[in-house]
């Protein structure tokens, strides 16, 4: 844990920083393409992470073409007290995230950490009248690799009708 970071955030700390690399997007009633992203997650001494992330579509040379989407928002562990499972055999809570949409969502997540790993769940989507219809999110942000130095993650929705699935997933190592 770096030292300026707020103490309740110790579980979320490995995520603190700007991380770089390539995905692939599709979805039921959209083509597949690779993509560049750019994540980071930064402190200012509060108990939350501020998140942003930004992507961009490659060319066919694997150049950043123009930007596609960004998302933004705040990840808080839950204090210890309120992660404890209402039900004895559901799983504890140990953060809660916001993230808003320019395409006119927001999402609220509930998930868990595990050790370098974070599954969230949509608690509720929130939408303008004219917003992307999302109705509900899973992710999963984790380290992998020998040196534990690759961010990965996985974003499953379900949207305009269609159930939960699979719409981006990416590797990200992170820039110094």
């Amino acid at each position: 844990m770096q030292p300026e970071v707020h103490p309740d955030l110790e579980k979320l700390s490995f995520l603190i920083g700007r991380w770089e690399g390539v995905g692939v997007a599709g979805y039921a009633d959209m083509d597949e393409f690779q993509f560049g992203q750019e994540i980071e997650f930064t402190n200012d001494g509060g108990p939350h992470l501020t998140y942003r992330s930004r992507v961009w579509r490659l060319t066919s040379d694997g150049s950043l073409a123009d930007l596609w989407t960004s998302e933004s928002g705040y990840w808080r562990c839950r204090p210890a007290e309120a992660a404890a499972p209402a039900e004895p055999d559901a799983a504890p809570v140990h953060v809660e995230t916001l993230i808003s949409h320019p395409e006119g969502y927001t999402e609220v997540y509930l998930g868990t950490v595990f050790a370098s790993r974070v599954e969230l769940v949509t608690d509720a989507v929130l939408r303008t009248e004219t917003g992307d219809q999302v109705t509900a999110g899973r992710r999963l942000y984790g380290l992998f690799g020998d040196q534990r130095e690759t961010l990965g993650y996985a974003w499953d929705m379900a949207a305009r009708g269609h159930e939960v699935r699979s719409f981006m997933s990416a590797q990200l190592k992170q820039v110094t």
